[in-house]
C-alpha cells in the first residue's frame, strides 16, 4: 500500500492528523481557500469527449460537503482564460502559493466536483504536498460571489 500525499503548505512541516472521520484515510479534508494540485477538465474537454484534464493546474477549493470537494480552476499563464476570468492581485497570488504570478486569474464558469481523496490530485514537489497555499478570505468572498450559481461537472 502506498502513502497518500499529506496536506501542508509549502515550507511547513507535516502536520499529524487524525483520521477523517469514518474513514482509515489518514488525508484530512481540505478547506475552502485551499489552493491544490489537480488535473482539471474543463467543460469544453468533456464535450470533446474526454474523461480526464489535460494538465494538472492550480484549483481553488469551492466547498467541502462531507467528502464531495468542488474546485474552480486558476490559469497562471493566461491560457484557458475566457472573458468572465477573475484576475487574481498578485499579494493573494503570492498567499495561494503561486508566487506572486501577475498573469493568474479564476475561471468562475468552469467547476469540477470529486471525492476526497480524488484521482486527479497529484504531488507538487518530493514532499507529496499537493497543496499550494491558501487563498486570503476577502478574494475567496469574490470568488465565491462569482460561482454561486454554477452547476459543477461530476468527475466521478
Amino acid at each position: 500500500m502506498s502513502k497518500r500525499p499529506t496536506l501542508k503548505l509549502p515550507g511547513q512541516a507535516p502536520q499529524k492528523s487524525p483520521p477523517t472521520s469514518g474513514t482509515t484515510n489518514s488525508t484530512p479534508l481540505p478547506r475552502r481557500g485551499d489552493v491544490l494540485n489537480y488535473v482539471f477538465l474543463f467543460a469544453r474537454e468533456a464535450q470533446a469527449g474526454r474523461d480526464e484534464g489535460v494538465k494538472a493546474r492550480p484549483v481553488m477549493v469551492m466547498a467541502v460537503v462531507g467528502r464531495r470537494v468542488t474546485v474552480m480552476p486558476l490559469t497562471t499563464k493566461g491560457d484557458d482564460k475566457p472573458a468572465s476570468s477573475l484576475a487574481i492581485p498578485a499579494p493573494v497570488a503570492s498567499a495561494m502559493g503561486l508566487g506572486g504570478n501577475t498573469g493568474s486569474s479564476l475561471v468562475p464558469g468552469e467547476l469540477n466536483a470529486f471525492e476526497w481523496v480524488g484521482h486527479d490530485l497529484r504531488p507538487i514537489d518530493k514532499t507529496g504536498s499537493f497543496l499550494f497555499g491558501r487563498c486570503t478570505p476577502g478574494f475567496f468572498a469574490t470568488a465565491l460571489d462569482a460561482c454561486l450559481h454554477i452547476k459543477p461537472l461530476s468527475r466521478d
